[in-house]
């Protein structure tokens, strides 16, 4: 049976996965001895284990629950504690050495007295002899903005508090860890009713609306799939908005993107791919061009991309979706609980590491950059920060599927589709040929279609490309040549 992690590299791997194995009981309660080396840690729950002689050398942690936990004759030096509750812990013979605590909560622990401290620099600390805590900021200017569930509390006042009763819970906790889906679902509880649009995220599995606006759209018979698949039914195709979106995949309408997310929905093949190509890789391409670290990034064009197979010219596009996908989830997550550009987000930022590598992905290492661009999705309505958040994750779940099929689904020279077409569908690509492989390959088709004698070369084609073409009704083949364009 292999060996279970230790505490030092799960901690060291993030502490949401801590977290989790924690709360399913599948690590030990017992970690004697522990010694931790430069970890970098928030929020993880260490309450109630026993860490007796354990060893923290350099550690930076951040909202770290000891609450309970026995660390007697543990050892903490260098470093930083930030926000760590240790109420009820047992202390006896530890030592804090060289260490600055900032905001720790001592209220209640056990073995004080026994405690060695030396060179410790406290700032706000509760329940140690450490220096007063200073007058209170003066309150954000916009919102409940405080970083300290102290200063929270107080923003919030009486009247709120007794609004609320006794039983009110506090401002969520910054997650920034935590997946796009789990941000939307939180913030989707909160509001009234779901809006139409989440049935455009699909994969995320959001909260489904009770009703759907009336209406015969491509749009409107497309979320109608979508909300009876994900409430386990199955979505029966109507023949005449079938016929719709077939028709706007072979005219290249603005209708496509809607039009192939239908069809899959209700199981009906696509009878046309090719013809669509320009028009989603044009809106696609007008989104990412938008300036705005946040700008959405419609899902269904997304999705009819991967569902035609139209590859090329898309997965350039998927390192910008990623970026804005970072900065989106990062400024949710600051919002939730309760960070503001006026107030806090940059400490916010500092103390949790999630949050620096999505502050990395967004901007790299220009901060000024971050902050403008949350200054301007803070700004934005609630719901409409919500829509981009989920646009952009389902969009770039999309385009990361896009960007794993195979090469060659797509041959960039096929152009025209009045050309390919046979039966109302478009013929099926074969293969691409060079002008010194007709002779062999397709001779007899060659001649039928080109007027080139049977076992010779096409003249003055060193350059071109020769396009094979099969209807699957009726067999018919085309061979088309075309300019390369590399």
């Amino acid at each position: 049976m292999p060996k279970a992690p230790s505490i030092e590299k799960l901690l060291q791997s993030g502490s949401a996965e801590w977290n989790k194995l924690r709360k399913s009981g599948q690590v030990s309660t017992d970690h004697t001895g522990a010694t931790f080396t430069q970890l970098f840690s928030a929020n993880a729950d260490l309450s109630g284990l026993e860490l007796v002689g354990s060893e923290w050398e350099r550690c930076d942690l951040s909202k770290m629950n000891f609450r309970d936990a026995d660390l007697s004759n543990a050892y903490f030096h260098g470093g930083r504690l930030q926000d760590c509750d240790f109420r009820g812990a047992n202390l006896e013979g530890a030592t804090f050495e060289k260490l600055k605590l900032l905001r720790c909560d001592f209220t209640g622990a056990k073995g004080l007295d026994d405690l060695e401290m030396e060179d410790v620099d406290m700032d706000r600390v509760q329940g140690l002899d450490g220096e007063e805590a200073p007058p209170p900021p003066p309150p954000p200017a916009q919102g409940i903005t405080a970083f300290t569930r102290e200063q929270r509390e107080k923003a919030l006042g009486a009247a709120a508090a007794a609004v609320a009763g006794p039983a009110a819970e506090e401002l969520p906790p910054f997650k920034p860890q935590d997946p796009p889906g789990s941000l939307l679902f939180r913030a989707l509880k909160r509001l009234p009713a779901p809006p139409p649009w989440v049935l455009d995220v699909p994969g995320l599995r959001p909260l489904l609306p009770q009703r759907l606006p009336p209406g015969s759209s491509l749009e409107a018979m497309y979320r109608e799939a979508v909300k009876t698949r994900l409430e386990n039914k199955k979505p029966g195709a109507d023949p005449g908005a079938v016929e719709r979106a077939q028709k706007a995949l072979r005219l290249g309408g603005k209708d496509s993107a809607v039009a192939a997310m239908y069809l899959r929905e209700v199981g009906v093949l696509p009878l046309s791919r090719f013809s669509a190509a320009k028009v989603l890789k044009d809106a696609l391409r007008a989104e990412v061009e938008v300036d705005d670290l946040t700008g959405s990034i419609d899902p269904r064009v997304a999705g009819a991309l991967l569902e035609l197979r139209l590859t090329h010219e898309v997965v350039e596009h998927l390192q910008e979706a990623r970026r804005r996908l970072a900065a989106t989830q990062l400024y949710t997550a600051l919002l939730e609980a309760g960070f503001t550009p006026e107030n806090n987000w940059d400490e916010a930022l500092e103390s949790a590491e999630a949050a620096l590598e999505l502050a990395h992905l967004a901007t790299g290492e220009d901060r000024n950059a971050l902050f403008e661009a949350f200054q301007v999705f803070a700004a934005l309505p609630d719901e409409a920060r919500l829509r981009r958040l989920a646009y952009l994750a389902e969009s770039v779940a999309n385009l990361e599927l896009v960007s794993r099929l195979p090469e060659g689904m797509e041959p960039q020279w096929l152009t025209g589709p009045e050309t390919r077409e046979c039966h109302d569908r478009e013929m099926t690509y074969v293969q691409a040929l060079r002008a010194q492989d007709i002779p062999t390959k397709v001779p007899a088709l060659a001649q039928a279609e080109l007027g080139v004698p049977e076992g010779q070369v096409p003249e003055d084609s060193d350059d071109d490309l020769f396009v094979h073409l099969r209807c699957d009704v009726c067999g018919k083949e085309k061979l088309i040549v075309q300019s390369r364009i590399d």
